[in-house]
């Protein structure tokens, strides 16, 4: 009786809209302990169905809670694919992507490199490992950056002192003030130049390692 009485709440899940993924959180949050007395199959579905819809509502909080006990019977029970789909990879990139939204990027990085060496050509996975270690930055990526945002400052300054005073009371320094001001530029688009550089080769070097 009670096993009837979860296959129907069972079909009546399946009859939700696949687009409606409020209402199947609503309904799953209703009747979650009734889905335990399904057969294996089926519960699956519900929870692999379920996780989906808090990852598209965007509460990655409670999906990344949710995904891991999924993600550890997944293992267990070693079913790593499941109706054609590779339930185990898309599992671990949703984690991660959830992380990346959560701005947790170190815990994403690491789901991420383990996804890349289980599947070498998964590109989404490797595109967001890109994305996580440029969010993620550097030391020394922030630190350029305030460089040349203080070498640009310092141009413009210089550039206003050369038009306001130096062209007006000290025209003999105008040749030197102007190259002074031209060479700050110059270093400071080098070193915008030089860390995007140095930043797309360093995620060239973590994506395939």
């Amino acid at each position: 009786m009670e096993r009837q009485s979860s296959y129907n709440h069972y079909l009546d899940y399946q009859l939700i809209p696949s687009n409606d993924y409020r209402g199947k959180i609503r309904y799953f949050d209703r009747f979650y302990s009734v889905f335990d007395s399904l057969d294996d199959d089926q519960r699956l579905d519900v929870h692999l169905d379920f996780n989906k819809a808090l990852f598209e509502v965007g509460n990655y909080h409670r999906f990344v809670q949710s995904v891991d006990p999924l993600i550890e019977q997944v293992i267990i029970d070693n079913i790593f694919v499941h109706r054609g789909e590779k339930i185990f990879e898309g599992l671990l990139f949703k984690k991660a992507a959830a992380l990346y939204n959560l701005r947790q990027y170190d815990g994403a990085i690491k789901i991420l490199k383990s996804l890349t060496n289980i599947d070498t050509e998964h590109q989404l996975a490797k595109g967001l490992l890109a994305l996580c270690i440029r969010k993620r930055g550097k030391t020394w990526y922030d630190l350029s950056k305030a460089v040349s945002i203080v070498l640009m400052f310092s141009a413009v300054s210089i550039l206003f002192a050369e038009l306001v005073i130096v062209s007006s009371f000290y025209v003999e320094y105008l040749d030197q003030v102007m190259l002074l001001r031209n060479v700050l530029i110059l270093i400071a688009m080098a070193v915008l130049i030089g860390r995007e550089i140095a930043m797309i080769w360093y995620i060239r070097k973590e994506v395939e390692s």
